[in-house]
């Protein structure tokens, strides 16, 4: 494997990761403090605002004219364009045998993405989440790639899959961040009902589940210690909890990952 990263497909979490590789956090991009150890990085022309903007922050970031460009330059190549472009994408270029292809496309699996690739280079799939923009992500990978691990283990860490039904499992759960946010726009809203202006309910909502966040990244408490830690018995606490994920609420929760996984494996739904 090569040291210049490319990348096609310049979204939102392709955004991410460049950034987590180029900088050692929030505070140092916002002092244009570069890590000195970042990779050489070739982006594709896709996603031109982006790729445009990486490019003016970090110097050692480049956009290509062309994808077969990026191909021609990098290795490893990430590919994070969304599931139905893959096909068009793939089949106008040319990869290597030698260049190990990186997918970041949800529910593409790896056999799929070997058929519109004559040369069969190697193919793993990873699952980056937006935390790898902060070095806290941990990124799931399928067939274990002791490069592809160094790369995002930079990043936050890394969980090898040892199957790709195993690998979409984590592919499911992935689905489940936008229902988190309507979780705290549900708070939100009630405290709304209450009287509260938005300004500051949202703040007192903000406020009360960052700390949250920051417990689940800076300790290795198992989680159903951390529900036990945040209650006491009869508590205000436990009443919601027991009120709300009762056991229909958790079945329903587990229905809904069943579908996603049905959904990304291409097996019938549940």
């Amino acid at each position: 494997m090569g040291t210049t990263l490319g990348i096609i497909g310049v979204g939102e979490i392709a955004s991410a990761i460049v950034d987590g590789l180029c900088t050692q956090s929030a505070q140092a991009r916002t002092a244009q403090a570069l890590t000195a150890d970042a990779p050489a990085i070739v982006l594709s022309p896709r996603g031109a605002e982006r790729s445009a903007r990486l490019a003016a922050a970090y110097p050692h970031v480049e956009v290509a004219a062309t994808n077969q460009e990026v191909i021609d330059r990098s290795d490893p190549v990430l590919l994070a364009v969304l599931p139905q472009q893959v096909d068009e994408v793939l089949t106008e270029l040319d990869v290597p045998e030698a260049t190990t292809l990186v997918s970041a496309v949800a529910g593409v699996s790896v056999a799929a993405l070997e058929a519109l690739l004559p040369h069969r280079p190697r193919v793993v799939r990873v699952i980056p989440l937006p935390a790898v923009r902060e070095r806290r992500g941990i990124t799931a990978v399928h067939p274990g790639h002791a490069p592809v691990e160094a790369l995002f283990d930079r990043l936050g860490g890394t969980v090898v899959a040892e199957t790709e039904a195993m690998f979409s499992t984590l592919s499911a759960t992935t689905a489940t961040m936008s229902a988190h946010f309507a979780y705290l726009e549900t708070i939100t809203e009630w405290l709304i009902a209450q009287g509260w202006g938005r300004t500051d309910a949202e703040a007192v909502v903000r406020g009360q589940f960052v700390g949250l966040g920051t417990t689940l990244a800076d300790t290795d408490t198992p989680i159903a210690d951390l529900v036990a830690a945040h209650e006491t018995p009869g508590g205000l606490n436990a009443q919601v909890r027991s009120e709300w994920m009762d056991e229909g609420n958790r079945q329903r929760l587990s229905a809904a990952l069943d579908a996603v996984f049905a959904r990304v494996t291409g097996a019938p739904r549940p």
